[in-house]
């Protein structure tokens, strides 16, 4: 009796499946990407090396510079002067520390910040994207939603996207992927913020048609007056 061979899928076909499977998911529950990290440490502190702005260490330098010099110059006046000098020496000098440092500073409070905070479970995170925006589930199974018209803008690091909204910022590692990959997600974003961007600028515009409107509508009966009163004289002077 032979032996039936089993039916085996080439690989570029169980491909397509698979893909097929993933967008069909995607469709049923709404959600485009999906991300699940461990928060550790070296991640804390990619995130703290991209908040720690150019501009906001550019302001530190700038201070350090300007205490540095105050410093020298009560130096060079002399006197009861020498101490203070000191003083400002110092403390410019540790003013060029932080920023230098700044991001390790940073990726400290960071640290600690979510080992207090209980309330997530821990450090695992799990981020899921839809059209409207992003959820972040903790361990504990406690979620916050983060709506994309309230996105302020996205830094796109090395390692890791960082959606800011406000005061706070969602982490999403991009070699951490279920659903999407960080290229597409990249995209996403981008586009997210240029729609928004667009709503804002059509607010503006809107706003301002409005009130040129409503001083059209204003001015239109003083004209109307002044162009009866203009009449009037006319009308006497002949």
């Amino acid at each position: 009796m032979a032996h039936a061979e089993p039916s085996l899928v080439p690989s570029e076909a169980a491909d397509q499946v698979e893909v097929a499977l993933e967008t069909q998911a995607a469709a049923d529950d709404g959600i485009l990407y999906l991300n699940e990290y461990q928060y550790e440490n070296d991640l804390v502190t990619d995130f703290a090396r991209l908040v720690a702005s150019p501009r906001r260490r550019g302001s530190l330098y700038v201070a350090a510079a300007i205490a540095a010099l105050l410093g020298v110059g009560m130096l060079a006046a002399g006197g009861n002067w020498i101490k203070f000098g000191v003083v400002l020496i110092v403390f410019g000098a540790f003013l060029a520390w932080w920023s230098k440092n700044l991001h390790h500073t940073l990726a400290r409070d960071f640290i600690d910040a979510v080992e207090a905070d209980e309330s997530m479970g821990g450090r695992y995170r799990r981020v899921a994207a839809n059209e409207d925006g992003l959820m972040v589930w903790g361990k504990s199974g406690k979620s916050q939603f983060f709506p994309f018209d309230k996105l302020d803008h996205v830094l796109d690091g090395e390692r890791i996207f960082v959606a800011m909204f406000a005061d706070q910022g969602v982490t999403i590692p991009k070699d951490t992927f279920v659903r999407g990959d960080a290229e597409q997600f990249g995209s996403f974003l981008k586009a997210r913020i240029n729609k928004k961007l667009r709503i804002e600028t059509k607010k503006k515009k809107m706003k301002a048609e409005k009130a040129a409107a409503e001083a059209n509508q204003e001015s239109e009966p003083k004209n109307a007056k002044a162009k009866q009163r203009t009449q009037k004289k006319s009308k006497k002077k002949r």
